[in-house]
């Protein structure tokens, strides 16, 4: 009798606890439907999607707030910054009529002509495979348009393919161009892009105005608040457009130099994969040669070797990504040589 009396409580206090749980959700909804009014606030004043310092200060008067209440402070924040992140997706907004050409069809070109179409700019989608081409932009909510036509069309076209394919795919699209439009391409890399950009400028006479951009996040399902790297070629009439369609996008735009922007990609990239790579392969090693058993390594897995692994299972999921990078950035051997240099010196001497 005492365990079904328990029982009985137990499932008491549970409906307590979901009616609460339901008027939580009641609130984050009402909270959303004044967002989505604030968003159109900020589109008409042409205000930033995100605003970091807002949320910040927010953040640290709920945390106070919820340490008076009994509550975990970094709960609090936890919570807050989900919500928000959620409210600045809801108000993103295209500042000008913009027509854009996503030229790739990839994970990162459909993520940024979804989130250009969720804005309301004017986005198609183009490609050399029609049939994946015509499937990304169904998905994005946009159209589909052939490459020339795409062109013809575009005020700006926005490339998200390979770096390689990127340098092959511009002398063809060069004459295609028109001086009032802006090309941009999403690279990882910028040296070889800079490099194929200004010898068509030389070799042509000229030609549209070219930024190179380089969102610093992954296929995100929305990357309101990120950072993104801007790296000029030729950015004069159209960066005040630029700067508005990026605020616009709740992203933070970054403005470097390309040598710059590739010496610190060397570190915050390069050297960033090849630890997380060399672990990995020396974590396999290491355990072969121990004996140590599969099904042991995973039952003794520390919390933040669990964060270590989902971060390599990610990595895995780019590895092409990944090899690029690697292969183009001009100062990848100097990150190998510093990772080499501080294995070296963590080494115990020998007794």
């Amino acid at each position: 009798m005492p365990q079904e009396r328990s029982e009985a409580a137990a499932e008491s206090l549970r409906a307590s606890l979901l009616r609460i749980d339901k008027s939580i959700l009641s609130l984050i909804a009402a909270r959303m439907n004044i967002a989505d009014v604030l968003g159109e606030v900020k589109k008409e004043s042409g205000m930033s999607v995100y605003d970091p310092s807002r949320e910040i200060t927010v953040a640290n008067l709920l945390a106070e707030e919820a340490a008076k209440l009994g509550v975990s402070p970094g709960l609090a924040k936890e919570i807050y910054f989900s919500i928000a992140r959620e409210s600045r997706c809801r108000q993103l907004y295209c500042p000008d009529t913009i027509r854009i050409a996503v030229y790739g069809y990839g994970g990162m070109g459909r993520m940024l002509a979804s989130m250009l179409s969720r804005a309301g700019c004017w986005v198609a989608v183009t490609g050399r495979d029609p049939e994946k081409a015509r499937e990304a932009a169904r998905a994005a909510g946009a159209k589909y348009m052939e490459q020339d036509y795409a062109i013809d069309w575009a005020d700006m076209m926005l490339y998200a393919v390979p770096t390689r394919v990127l340098v092959e795919l511009l002398p063809r699209h060069w004459r295609l161009y028109r001086e009032s439009m802006l090309i941009a391409d999403i690279a990882s890399v910028k040296t070889p892009v800079v490099r194929a950009v200004e010898e068509l400028y030389r070799s042509s006479g000229g030609g549209p105005e070219y930024v190179s951009l380089h969102p610093l996040f992954g296929p995100l399902s929305c990357p309101a608040g990120e950072n993104v790297a801007v790296s000029p070629v030729r950015l004069e009439k159209w960066r005040p457009r630029l700067d508005r369609l990026l605020q616009g996008l709740g992203l933070v735009p970054v403005y470097v130099d390309p040598d710059s922007h590739d010496r610190a990609m060397a570190v915050n990239q390069v050297l960033h994969h090849l630890v997380y790579e060399a672990y990995e392969r020396a974590a396999e090693r290491l355990a072969g040669e121990l004996g140590v058993e599969p099904s042991l390594l995973k039952q003794l897995v520390t919390w933040s070797l669990k964060q270590t692994l989902s971060t390599l299972a990610r990595l895995q999921q780019l590895r092409g990504v990944v090899e690029e990078i690697r292969r183009e950035n001009p100062y990848s051997r100097e990150a190998l040589q510093a990772l080499r240099g501080a294995v070296e010196e963590l080494a115990p001497e020998p007794q």
